[in-house]
């Protein structure tokens, strides 16, 4: 590595993998080759494993591949037609959990272990500039789909793995900061928390109000951009269209001819009110007269 790259290079690289790290849920059609991923497979393999069973294994589904999950997954959920889900991304990646015997080792702990896998693979992807999202779904159980990637009896599938090219135009993602102080407790009975601990979360506050209020900012930046933008535009198109004085005319002659008869409507209805008064008058006094009124 160049003293250049060196000096650019973060202080604490996977901390700001896991970071930056978010679910690309639109790639484009790039994406890593069989080496590339077998290089990144290995290192995800170094996640804790007791006993170092390796109670995991990845499937690489690409081209036609994503057609087979498609019918299986249609034949798990009872649809006529093939999904196109698996059609998201060009390289979808099976997470299985390859369970082994071993009475240190139980069922459950090595589930997690290729959990873990899955989620060290899915950071070295996006630290390799890959979009990468995790899916699931309740028929990575069905025997449809455990049959199309030839499971055997002591295997699970747990989800897969999209991966794509990240596309250029896409926005930052928007995942709230999370908030250790409510996720890192002490043992019940302990009262005093260490000033190192304290300070920490402090930092780790100060940093998550940071970012919101940047996220804030940033989203009311755009929010005006974007209306500058549309007003300009309109200006622009108003400054560009002639005026049409004829037109304007005729709309004007058309409002003064519907007021005036609007206006001669007005003026019959008050004239039959008065005349409507008039005669109700006129049989008032006729009936003090003692006339008789027909």
């Amino acid at each position: 590595m160049s003293e250049a790259s060196m000096s650019t290079a973060p202080a604490h690289p996977a901390l700001e993998a896991v970071r930056s790290r978010r679910s690309w849920s639109k790639v484009t059609d790039a994406a890593p080759t069989r080496s590339e991923l077998v290089t990144l497979l290995s290192a995800a393999g170094r996640v804790a494993d007791h006993s170092s069973l390796r109670p995991w294994r990845a499937i690489e589904l690409r081209g036609d591949d994503r057609l087979v999950l498609g019918a299986a997954i249609a034949e798990a959920s009872g649809d006529s037609k093939p999904s196109t889900k698996p059609l998201r991304a060009p390289l979808v990646i099976a997470i299985v959990a390859s369970y082994k015997k071993c009475d240190k080792v139980p069922r459950w702990e090595q589930e997690a272990v290729a959990s873990g896998a899955a989620h060290t693979l899915s950071l070295l992807l996006d630290e390799a500039g890959w979009g990468v999202i995790w899916r699931t779904g309740g028929y990575t159980r069905s025997k449809a789909v455990a049959a199309a990637h030839g499971l055997g009896h002591n295997e699970e599938l747990l989800g897969w793995l999209y991966v794509g090219g990240k596309p250029e135009s896409s926005r930052p993602g928007r995942r709230k900061a999370v908030d250790a102080r409510s996720h890192l407790t002490r043992m019940p009975g302990v009262t005093t928390l260490p000033d190192e601990l304290g300070s920490s979360h402090d930092d780790d506050a100060e940093r998550a109000s940071a970012e919101k209020a940047a996220k804030k900012a940033a989203k009311k930046k755009r929010h005006a951009q974007k209306h500058q933008k549309k007003c300009a535009k309109k200006k622009q198109k108003k400054a560009e269209k002639p005026v049409d004085w004829a037109q304007k005319a005729k709309k004007a002659e058309k409002k003064a001819r519907h007021a005036d008869k609007k206006a001669r409507k007005a003026l019959r209805h008050a004239e039959k009110r008065a005349q409507k008064a008039q005669r109700a008058r006129d049989r008032a006094d006729a009936e003090q007269r003692g006339d008789v009124v027909a």
